[in-house]
């Protein structure tokens, strides 16, 4: 509620009525017309705030880049499973033969068993091998395409105020040199640069 200049008028909102109910008025007349209330700007900062389209474009590129950084990683992951895990060790024939005369049929049953076991693992073991070092070209191949992706999005994004447009050019240029290694290995990038050479 807002109070007149005497103390003796108060506005509820549409119109002027005495300040204390039931006291007089003391002669004076209530204003004319609605106070003026003060307007109030908004903030650059909570313009900032209320830009949806700025915060969904941000979380975009963040969430594609982190999702080409933890493809990154997990090929580097599967690299290392296929490099380093050990396989299965093969029976030792000295290990059968108790008596030290060689390997008597008895023997040699046993040991052939555990030889079959031992191929079984070894195989099984090559094909997780494998299994890893595909999972690793693919993750190796599919990552950076998220990463660039999340690049391609910032740098094309309307609603970067910061971004003055040089530093959008530059920025653009890396991204185009990015795409062209990931998709023909940079052959794009040395043809062109190889156009003045010839």
């Amino acid at each position: 509620m807002t109070l007149s200049e005497d103390g003796q008028w108060m506005y509820d909102g549409s119109n002027w009525v005495p300040a204390t109910p039931g006291a007089p008025s003391g002669g004076s007349m209530p204003p004319s017309g609605a106070p003026k209330m003060p307007m109030n700007k908004p903030s650059k900062d909570g313009e900032r705030m209320s830009d949806m389209g700025w915060w969904v474009s941000q979380g975009v590129t963040q969430f594609f880049i982190l999702l080409g950084f933890i493809m990154m990683i997990m090929s580097a992951g599967y690299a290392h499973s296929a490099t380093y895990t050990e396989g299965p060790d093969p029976p030792d024939q000295d290990d059968y033969d108790v008596d030290d005369n060689g390997l008597e049929p008895g023997e040699i049953e046993n040991f052939t068993k555990d030889y079959e076991v031992y191929e079984d693992l070894q195989e099984q073991h090559l094909k997780d091998r494998n299994q890893d070092a595909g999972n690793a070209a693919y993750w190796a191949a599919v990552g950076p395409g998220f990463i660039v992706l999340g690049l391609l999005v910032f740098c094309l994004n309307d609603n970067s105020k910061e971004m003055s447009n040089s530093l959008r050019i530059t920025m653009m240029i890396g991204t185009l040199y990015l795409l062209s290694n990931m998709l023909f290995d940079g052959s794009a990038i040395n043809f062109i640069a190889g156009i003045g050479a010839n």
